[in-house]
């Protein structure tokens, strides 16, 4: 007859030594360094994105000179072909020093010219769009308006750099009516504040001829928020506080809702991967190798210590 032997087999379950408790400890220390430190390569690039909204302003803007020849501008808008009077105006804008500014808004602006044209009796020189100029009723408009968009480094489909085109009419008794004349360009991030970002210098405008349409391009340096801005534009007669004319998105579609952003915000995005490896006996392994490594031993290692508690 066969005999079975039956054996206990006792399982004794012994507390967690200090040396188990300080290599846990380490474990999840280094596992939880290594993912931050992955974290924060792979979001770095972004952290201007996120800065706080400055109150400083910056932009260059030129305009552009067509000699007298203003050529049809075709398709508006997103069209990305330049002319050589266009591609000189961005050169020319490049080439501009970089100059922050308070933000400034279009009642501020205003306010501002009222006070430097102030006379001597305390009051100053204002005009509606009709006006009485040397004896001679004259009436001024914006008769159209349009934009483009240029420069997009990072091709998220806001740009940096763009351009408008307006185009000044005054009219009066006589044929060939002219007169000197300024503008200001204002933007809108979103139904916000008009805030100046330039001033042109004075220019002449001939009755309602379209060959003294006024084109500036303007490059976004600073300040400005990955959005869509509308476009305002005052004009005023030399020597005078109040804009004799204005156009905004409210008039013309082409002036409204750009997508743009300030060159701070549209960079160039390089990744660059660089191989840190650590030798471990006759191999070497990469700093991602090394992270699955401490994670998948920390996992381990923690799964054993709760099975043996």
């Amino acid at each position: 007859m066969n005999t079975i032997n039956k054996t206990k087999t006792h399982v004794v379950i012994k507390p967690n030594s200090p040396m188990q408790s300080v290599l846990r400890k380490l474990t999840f220390f280094m596992v939880s360094a290594a993912i931050f430190s992955t974290f924060y390569v792979a979001t770095g690039s972004n952290a201007n994105a996120f800065a706080n909204e400055s109150e400083l302003l910056s932009s260059r803007s030129s305009p552009v000179n067509y000699e007298g020849k203003m050529p049809k501008q075709g398709a508006r808008r997103n069209a990305q072909d330049t002319n050589e009077a266009q591609q000189a105006a961005i050169l020319s804008v490049n080439q501009l020093s970089l100059n922050e500014g308070q933000r400034k808004t279009r009642e501020h602006v205003m306010l501002e010219r009222s006070d430097k044209l102030r006379d001597k009796d305390g009051s100053s020189a204002t005009l509606s769009s009709q006006s009485v100029q040397s004896g001679n009723y004259v009436e001024f408009d914006i008769y159209d308006a349009s934009s483009r968009l240029f420069e997009d480094f990072d091709y998220d489909g806001f740009y940096q750099t763009f351009s408008v085109t307006f185009d000044a009419d005054v009219y009066g008794q006589y044929s060939g009516e002219s007169a000197h004349v300024f503008a200001d360009l204002y933007l809108s991030r979103d139904g916000g504040p008009w805030e100046l970002y330039f001033t042109t210098d004075v220019f002449t405008i001939v009755d309602d001829i379209s060959e003294d349409e006024f084109e500036v391009v303007t490059t976004l340096d600073v300040g400005y928020r990955t959005d869509h801005y509308d476009v305002l534009i005052d004009l005023y007669q030399v020597g005078y506080s109040e804009p004799v004319a204005t156009i905004s998105s409210e008039d013309v579609d082409d002036l409204y809702a750009l997508p743009l952003e300030s060159s701070d915000r549209d960079e160039y995005v390089v990744v660059e991967t660089y191989e840190s490896e650590v030798l471990i006996g006759g191999g070497s392994m990469s700093i991602y190798g090394l992270v699955i490594l401490f994670f998948t031993v920390g996992l381990r290692f923690g799964n054993y210590c709760k099975n043996n508690k």
